[in-house]
């Protein structure tokens, strides 16, 4: 029992670590250090108190719903008497504040799972320091605002199941707050339009299982997720005569970009010796879609908040790429164990089995998305693991749940939570200490602020 509670105490202190590492980059972050002008929208929705027409700024096409909160939060801050300076950093507050709420539903899932408390420490050092996050949490951007509302379908589609598992009545309670987050999502970022995914999967399950439930109430509330899932993009259609418009469909600013055509982007090389050679973007690696995503996911690629001038970034660079090889390793030999397991275990199939593998095809489905969107536009700007973040973290869930029969070394175990733990440390604290000197000699502009 002593032992249960000493590792429950080390599981929290993780989380709280995580807090920590995200504070600390918003601290030292200034608001107007992200890839791309989210400000410049946030101040039109805030001056005019309307949605913008999609070609009017870069930004511009993206669903509002993380605009209106922003301006939302801008206009409050400023009323009163307070600086905007300061409003702009409350507006910077949203994003760190959802990825504290990310940490807290992930803690609790790895705490619904029946693991080990020792895995679920584990689980919980790739979480908080996983950089991709860090850096996505600490900018201002519509982009996290999916990522919360992806962790928290997830969360609300595995109470659903609850409820199928237990052959009782589906919670209208669950069932609503699922829809709730899937609008959400859908709102927040084009392809959030993936979550609905889960809600369809309840639906369908429960017209299988003919459930003795009010269908007509469940019917009116996934008819009306629908509708407000696609209305914004039903709105940008009247504007523009195109369907999950882009901003490139009005501006050439990226045309400039390498590699510039479709049959110059490599999209099965893995480029880690040149990553290693220099662990920043270059002409070597930006080609590359698979070096990008998994460069943009384990370090500051495009530097923002490192520069390849300062030696040690260098050094954090190439250290952040030995433990993503280090994470991959992991994920891919303890998949293929599982996979062996069950083959052994003559796996049973059953409804209630399948639908753990919907958040897996889920968490597929965004990281298929900057592949999809290099398709349409070859240039390394859409090769962001920004896009690929929901996904990624629902399959760190995912995982966990699934390897929860697979032994392994408590040693191994220690030795990878520790590394975690102390690279995401370096990580925060290089940054910590180099972003005033990084700003003088950033790879894209520090946006104006207004």
């Amino acid at each position: 029992m002593q032992k249960r509670s000493f590792k429950r105490v080390i599981l929290i202190s993780i989380l709280v670590l995580g807090v920590i590492l995200r504070l600390s980059l918003f601290y030292v972050n200034p608001p107007n250090n992200s890839f791309d002008d989210h400000i410049e929208v946030v101040n039109i929705y805030a001056n005019t108190l309307k949605q913008p027409s999609p070609s009017q700024c870069w930004e511009c096409y993206q669903p509002p719903i993380y605009y209106v909160l922003s301006a939302a939060t801008f206009k409050a801050i400023t009323a009163m008497n307070l600086s905007s300076l300061i409003a702009w950093k409350f507006v910077q507050f949203i994003n760190p504040f959802l990825s504290i709420l990310v940490l807290i539903f992930y803690y609790k899932l790895l705490l619904r799972f029946n693991i080990s408390e020792i895995k679920r420490i584990l689980y919980m050092s790739f979480i908080a320091v996983l950089p991709i996050d860090l850096f996505t949490a600490s900018m201002i951007g519509n982009d996290y605002l999916l990522v919360f509302a992806a962790v928290a379908s997830f969360f609300y589609f595995l109470k659903n199941i609850d409820d199928i598992k237990n052959e009782t009545k589906i919670s209208f309670k669950n069932f609503i707050l699922l829809s709730f987050f899937v609008v959400i999502g859908a709102l927040s970022k084009q392809h959030g339009l993936i979550l609905l995914t889960f809600p369809t999967i309840i639906i369908l399950v429960l017209f299988v299982q003919k459930a003795k439930i009010s269908s007509y109430k469940i019917s009116l509330i996934y008819i009306s997720l629908i509708i407000l899932s696609f209305s914004n993009e039903f709105w940008k259609y009247e504007q523009t005569g195109k369907f999950l418009v882009s901003n490139q469909d009005f501006y050439d600013y990226a045309e400039g970009q390498f590699p510039g055509s479709l049959d110059k982007v490599e999209f099965t090389s893995f480029r880690i010796y040149s990553l290693f050679q220099n662990p920043f973007i270059s002409n070597q690696t930006s080609a590359s879609l698979p070096t990008e995503i998994f460069a943009r996911t384990f370090f500051d690629y495009e530097w923002r908040f490192l520069s390849p001038k300062i030696p040690v970034a260098n050094i954090v660079g190439r250290i952040a790429y030995i433990l993503g090889i280090f994470w991959i390793l992991y994920f891919l030999s303890t998949f293929f164990l599982t996979l062996w397991q069950r083959k052994q275990l003559k796996f049973q199939i059953n409804m209630h089995n399948l639908l753990f593998y919907i958040p897996i095809i889920v968490g597929i489905l965004f990281i298929a998305v900057p592949f999809l969107q290099t398709l349409r536009y070859p240039y390394f700007s859409s090769m962001k693991s920004t896009f690929a973040l929901p996904g990624i973290i629902i399959l760190l869930i995912s995982h966990a749940f699934f390897i929860r029969r697979i032994k392994l070394s408590n040693t191994l175990i220690i030795i990878l939570s520790f590394l975690n733990i102390s690279f995401g440390i370096l990580l925060v604290y290089s940054i910590y200490s180099f972003l005033p000197i990084t700003i003088n000699h950033l790879s894209g502009p520090l946006w104006p602020i207004p």
